[in-house]
């Protein structure tokens, strides 16, 4: 994994509750929902040419959590895009590119540490407001993964937890079996653990999803155990445009040592080879076709002006 810590990060901007802070002065009430019960749904969109690239699909994504989580104050997009907007120029980034924007919602501050909604109000019993932070931070393509030889897996010991438990669609900040299972990618030092459903089947990686190729053919797990990604999704769209077959499909351990190829899929890397899991070799243990030119597609995607919000033209 070739992670790099860019400097610049230092003397960034957040916002939170409509005002922008360093980030070494930005804090949250220790009564925040949020804080005290993981009450926190977030996405994470990138800038490309000082536009952010489907937008919209973040922002769906963020509108089903709080929805899910039935609270009582649901902002309009347009409150986001302005927060968005605003801590982005406090960085100066206007026009850039490979710029990772974590836009975070809770319900707000609560008058006791009780995991009932009712305790989320100010003193007088009012609902509370909502809570929106935006932070983001610069955070290149190649930043993090190895594009030249791919990666490496295992297949970690911790398992997704079933939509039966709780709608694992919600993108919140509890995190702990991914959290687990990225500590055991750390100690294996490789890239990615795949996570396997209850069932047996893989789920996603750690960090984004994942996919196999066999007989040129693109298969990703169904998304039932973690919540939908917008990479994934704008890959199955280049699938579809480019005649590549492509579907959703239940993968076993045994289809996935036999694939041809194996990619995992997050915002801020596009599609990455993966080419040995649990030791195994993928394929010819190179980065294969198909990731290839799935790679050069999400790049055309990624340039395409339907897929960017120019955030800096919407006026206030």
């Amino acid at each position: 994994m070739a992670y790099k810590i860019d400097e610049r990060n230092k003397n960034l901007f957040a916002i939170v509750d409509d005002k922008i802070v360093p980030r070494s002065e930005a804090s949250i009430p220790i009564w925040d929902a949020g804080f005290l019960h993981g009450k926190q749904i977030w996405s994470s969109p990138r800038l490309v040419n000082g536009k952010i690239f489907r937008l919209q699909d973040h922002l769906d994504k963020i509108r089903h959590g709080i929805q899910a989580m039935n609270c009582k104050i649901v902002p309009d997009d347009a409150v986001f895009r302005k927060a968005i907007r605003n801590v982005l120029v406090a960085n100066k980034m206007q026009g850039a590119t490979g710029v990772h924007i974590r836009i975070v919602y809770t319900p707000g501050t609560q008058v006791t540490a009780s995991m009932n909604m009712k305790a989320v109000v100010n003193w007088d019993g009012t609902p509370a407001p909502p809570r929106i932070i935006v932070m983001p931070e610069w955070r290149g393509m190649g930043t993090i993964y190895d594009t030249v030889k791919g990666e490496k897996a295992i297949i970690s010991q911790y398992r997704r937890p079933s939509p039966q438990f709780a709608d694992q669609r919600i993108h919140s900040n509890n995190q702990i079996h991914s959290s687990l299972a990225c500590d055991e990618a750390v100690q294996a030092g490789v890239a990615a653990a795949l996570m396997l459903d209850a069932d047996g089947f893989v789920a996603e990686a750690h960090a984004s999803h994942m996919a196999i190729i066999k007989d040129g053919k693109f298969y990703t797990p169904h998304v039932r155990c973690c919540p939908p990604g917008v990479t994934r999704k704008v890959l199955l769209e280049v699938c579809q445009s480019n005649d590549i077959p492509a579907m959703e499909d239940d993968i076993t351990v045994e289809r996935l040592m036999d694939a041809d190829e194996v990619m995992i899929m997050g915002t801020m890397s596009g599609p990455i080879s993966i080419t040995h899991v649990d030791g195994n070799v993928i394929g010819d243990g190179e980065i294969g076709p198909m990731t290839t030119r799935l790679k050069a597609l999400y790049n055309d995607a990624m340039a395409d002006e339907k897929n960017l919000f120019d955030i800096f033209a919407e006026e206030e």
